[in-house]
């Protein structure tokens, strides 16, 4: 299967890497820059909006913990900047929701029809976690309605992790497995 907006794990987490770096700088050297961390950070929302990955990632980054006296936490807004950071073609953040996906990829390995899925599609143990990965999220994606720019626009509220937020996740990949697995088949 032939992924158009493929970013190898090794130049996302390059790109996360630097973009993170100069983001922490600026939180940790404030007078270096003409900007403060949540200028840079709305700068990096900009980039996400334009449907950058790496930038994605990044913006999932900062959520999922926070930015102590900047920017709270927010579980919501760090699963769904993940989750279209993957559907977008990051190998890195897709490997990053691994255990998160890991339920369904066991679904389309059960199934009885794998061996015509992994022909059709050109999986192998290679690419498996990629391929599937980016449908499910894709997948997620389109239940959801998620969109970088609703993330933008989202407010900067705490939202602490919670078992029913995680399920409201999984029940969206519920809803999307059987939409993949047919669109593997086809």
């Amino acid at each position: 299967m032939e992924q158009e907006n493929f970013i190898t794990k090794a130049d996302a987490f390059k790109g996360f890497t630097q973009l993170r770096q100069i983001l922490n700088d600026c939180i940790e050297n404030p007078r270096s820059y003409k900007k403060s961390f949540l200028d840079m950070f709305a700068e990096v929302g900009s980039l996400a909006m334009d449907g950058n990955a790496i930038a994605q990632d990044v913006m999932s980054y900062y959520y999922k913990n926070g930015v102590k006296g900047l920017l709270p936490e927010n579980y919501d807004l760090y699963m769904q900047w993940a989750i279209l950071a993957a559907a977008n073609g990051n190998e890195f953040t897709i490997e990053k929701l691994q255990f998160f996906l890991n339920y369904a990829f066991q679904e389309i390995i059960d199934s009885d029809k794998l061996q015509q899925i992994i022909n059709k599609n050109d999986i192998d143990e290679k690419n498996y976690v990629f391929v599937l990965g980016n449908l499910l999220c894709e997948g997620i994606v389109d239940e959801l309605q998620i969109t970088a720019q609703k993330l933008v626009e989202a407010p900067n509220v705490e939202v602490k992790y919670a078992p029913e937020k995680l399920r409201s996740y999984r029940r969206a990949m519920d809803k999307a497995l059987p939409k993949i697995l047919d669109f593997l088949l086809v």
